[in-house]
């Protein structure tokens, strides 16, 4: 077999080139590499060892090398060392040729791992692009602040393989946390000090590991990374994570990653809020902070509806206040303004979770107890009376204030809204008319439509 140098190394670099397409590994191409010289050599009996950048060392050959074979080159490029051995048959072939050889597989390895670096980094950032496609979805969808709290947790724990995380919100003196995920179920973290914090990591602060024993000393001490969830001038949340699941550190790509979905979250939280407020706004009476007459009104037809659908009472009361013009007129509206919010405050203390109170305007207020008959109802009415007369006593300035009561239900006095409404007015009239502080249940024909 001709050995001459420029025959045997004449496709040499086209095969390493190859070897360095094809390989999915580094140890895969030195085997692969080592497998063109075994075959152009005629011999099993070469080991290469490829000493990578951090000092990983990869060996390629059927077997160690054994104590007796013989180094035939030795090269470095950039941060890879080659070393060539094979044994004493095949050494002294190999050694006019080993060096070019070497310097090749050195060469090899630099450039595969260039492009394993700058794999890395553009996986990194596709990664970093579909999470902030994710985010942009995010703050363009309209959902609650609690559902947006959980979605933000979730998001981020998955994007940083996050072993826990815990949003914490602000209460009074405190951080609170909100909402927790973990998945070794590890006990929630407890709540932190808001001005210790906030002097530690003041708002506009950069995502941080707590480092420094003035935040090591505040949060879990499992904390590997701090997200403040700042939009402008406010902070809006604070955001903890724990380990990574795979064991890797937190780099600086996750830290300027974090940064930017951290204030991507503040801003969808503070969304959620702002949308939460005005639809408080568009269904609260605002001197009262009940329904409004047009949300409960709302809310009387579809638990009606719902009523007929499952042959369930809901009952429906009016209530009036006795004598409110003269509160008015003799102590000013401003009393009387705080007179309806104290009666609508006792109205709202008894009634249950599912019922709803509103303000239909004036001195007159909406109650909704759904499931419940109109005899039934009576008990709920009295409640509201021994605490209204209970007002006098915390409240002489008003005397003693009395209410009226007007009830109707469905199905009794029809399945329609305007009916069962138009029942317990005509109840409530009779009260009136009988002298107030009073309490009427309509009949059923009252209301009914013809």
């Amino acid at each position: 077999m001709d050995r001459s140098p420029t025959k045997f190394l004449g496709s040499l670099p086209s095969a390493f080139a190859a070897a360095c397409r094809h390989s999915h590994s580094d140890n895969e191409l030195f085997e692969r590499c080592r497998a063109e010289l075994v075959q152009r050599f005629s011999s099993e009996r070469i080991w290469l060892t490829v000493t990578s950048a951090g000092g990983a060392v990869s060996r390629a050959g059927t077997s160690d090398p054994p104590a007796d074979a013989e180094e035939v080159a030795r090269l470095s490029s950039g941060e890879t060392e080659v070393t060539i051995l094979a044994d004493r048959s095949v050494a002294g072939e190999m050694r006019s040729l080993a060096l070019p050889v070497a310097l090749g597989l050195s060469v090899v390895a630099e450039l595969r791992s260039v492009l394993q670096e700058r794999q890395a980094a553009l996986d990194d950032a596709t990664f970093q692009l579909r999470a902030l496609r994710q985010v942009t979805r995010l703050l363009a969808s309209v959902r609650s602040a609690e559902e947006t709290e959980y979605l933000i947790l979730d998001f981020m724990s998955e994007v940083f393989f996050a072993r826990w995380a815990c949003l914490y919100r602000v209460q009074g003196d405190a951080y609170i946390p909100i909402v927790y995920r973990s998945v070794d179920d590890t006990g929630r973290p407890a709540p932190i000090p808001r001005g210790p914090l906030e002097t530690a990591l003041p708002v506009g602060a950069e995502v941080v590991a707590p480092q420094e024993a003035s935040l090591a000393a505040l949060v879990d001490p499992l904390t590997e990374l701090i997200i403040p969830l700042d939009s402008g001038p406010d902070r809006v949340a604070i955001l903890t994570l724990g380990p990574r699941i795979h064991g890797k550190p937190y780099g600086p790509p996750q830290y300027e990653l974090a940064g930017t979905l951290g204030y991507a979250s503040a801003i969808a939280l503070k969304n959620a809020e702002m949308v939460e407020q005005l639809q408080g706004e568009a269904t609260t009476d605002p001197l009262t902070g009940v329904s409004n007459r047009r949300s409960v009104e709302e809310r009387l037809e579809a638990e009606i509806s719902r009523a007929v659908r499952h042959r369930l009472h809901t009952t429906t009361i009016l209530i009036d206040i006795d004598r409110f013009k003269l509160v008015n007129d003799t102590m000013g509206h401003a009393a009387g303004d705080r007179l309806l919010r104290l009666i609508a405050e006792v109205v709202r203390r008894q009634c249950r979770t599912l019922d709803v109170v509103g303000r239909l305007g004036g001195d007159e207020f909406l109650v909704i107890l759904p499931m419940t008959s109109a005899r039934e109802s009576l008990a709920f009415v009295t409640r509201v009376q021994r605490e209204v007369a209970d007002l006098e006593r915390q409240y002489p300035e008003f005397g003693k204030a009395t209410l009226s009561f007007g009830i109707a239900d469905s199905p009794t006095n029809g399945g329609a809204s305007r009916g069962v409404l138009a029942a317990a007015d005509t109840a409530l009239y009779r009260a009136k008319r009988g002298g107030r502080n009073a309490v009427e249940i309509a009949h059923p024909t009252d209301g009914l439509e013809e």
